[in-house]
């Protein structure tokens, strides 16, 4: 059983997915939940977290329609930018919608809150979220963790899911910032980690590369704050649904009981977004 709690849909014809190119052929195209469902039921996914794709409430709302036909979605990430004058009326506008979970932002609005407002204006954001239930998923990359931690630490229990294991540079194997930043973050109780976006950061399924970040990520964090997150349809870049799966399986440590592979296969899901079915 998996909750899968990283899944993006597009459909290009609405036009704000800037970062999908022409150029990349495999990805520019739609893709939509009627082409996962064949492999959700072949691996018995239970549901999943639709995760923004486009920065926009409209992007947002687009998931949420799609979760009125395909009852698999079970909870919307949106993208929406803090610093917008319309944030708080887009924000209660989505929140209207109980599978609204969350927002997702990207490092770069941490490292452009370079004022005392904007600073302001993140903080009361992020308070905002946590008063409201909602969960912040969060993509960063390693050099990012050292501005994205000190707001996070005035609010502890804040529900963080940091995306694609922090995106150290599995490659390069610099990864300095990464583990430091990582460990620090581990100190929040609210903060959590997706094991997602592995297949394709490793350049496909190479369980050796990948165990070691797994393994530490399992000693900062525990069982209880990971999750399982497949990154699809990005990962078919470098596998199939099915590699994603199996490579997950394979780099989770032999020890660990079946009570704690399944808190992250699903369990951790359904805490951090909330799922209840």
């Amino acid at each position: 059983m998996y909750i899968d709690s990283h899944v993006h849909f597009w459909k290009l014809s609405r036009g704000d997915y800037g970062w999908l190119k022409p150029t990349n052929t495999l990805l520019y195209q739609d893709y939509l939940p009627s082409q996962l469902l064949p492999e959700f039921q072949a691996f018995g996914i239970e549901g999943l977290v639709a995760v923004e794709a486009a920065s926009t409430a409209e992007e947002a709302a687009f998931m949420l329609e799609l979760s009125l036909t395909w009852q698999a979605i079970s909870a919307v990430s949106g993208g929406l930018d803090p610093f917008a004058e319309r944030f708080h009326e887009e924000l209660a506008s989505l929140c209207s919608n109980p599978r609204f979970a969350g927002v997702r932002m990207n490092g770069r609005a941490f490292r452009d809150a370079r004022s005392d407002s904007d600073s302001c204006k993140l903080r009361a954001v992020l308070a905002d979220m946590g008063q409201a239930g909602l969960t912040l998923d969060l993509l960063v990359q390693p050099d990012d963790l050292v501005t994205v931690a000190p707001y996070l630490e005035e609010l502890p229990m804040l529900k963080v899911v940091v995306n694609h294991l922090g995106c150290p540079n599995m490659l390069e194997q610099c990864n300095e910032s990464w583990h430091t930043g990582m460990e620090r973050l581990s100190r929040l109780p609210g903060t959590a980690v997706k094991l997602s976006g592995m297949i394709t950061m490793a350049g496909g399924s190479r369980e050796d590369l990948i165990r070691p970040y797994v393994g530490q990520l399992i000693t900062l964090f525990g069982c209880d704050r990971l999750l399982f997150g497949s990154d699809w349809p990005v990962a078919l870049q470098a596998g199939s649904y099915r590699d994603v799966i199996h490579l997950f399986e394979a780099v989770l440590p032999e020890e660990l009981t079946e009570e704690e592979k399944g808190q992250i296969r699903a369990g951790n899901a359904r805490r951090f977004y909330p799922i209840e079915r």
